[in-house]
């Protein structure tokens, strides 16, 4: 579902109220967990990254909203939690934000932030340092 916006805040504004709460409060967690993280909207929703590469972004769509992790090889590390999840290869799909799911993507974003350099998608050559 594409969101004509120019950032974030704009972005969040143009959502239903409940899903604004919810995709806003995974905004919210990624720059706690990631305080160094670039956010921005270069894949059409709020896209964070590390080194210079996008990491992660959270979106809404028609039917759902998703976490998107860049290094979706990182995701097999969660293979066992994510069973109940409807999922892409990249995206964790979810309609309600329960405390269950926050949870576990608080995981997910831990790990996967700090293991991305070990992903086979990372490309070092490409990674440069945005401050």
């Amino acid at each position: 579902m594409k969101i004509d916006a120019n950032n974030v805040k704009e972005y969040l504004a143009a959502l239903p109220e409940d899903r604004s709460k919810a995709v806003a409060k995974l905004c919210r967690m990624v720059r706690q967990i990631w305080p160094k993280a670039i956010e921005d909207l270069s894949t059409g929703m709020p896209t964070y990254h590390l080194d210079g590469q996008a990491f992660c972004a959270v979106g809404n769509q028609k039917n759902f909203m998703a976490l998107y992790i860049m290094p979706h090889d990182l995701l097999n590390a969660f293979n066992k939690d994510l069973k109940a999840y409807d999922r892409g290869r990249s995206c964790i799909r979810f309609r309600r934000l329960e405390e269950e799911t926050i949870i576990l993507f608080e995981r997910i974003l831990k790990y996967t932030g700090s293991k991305f350099p070990d992903s086979r998608f990372y490309d070092p050559t490409s990674a440069r340092s945005r401050n």
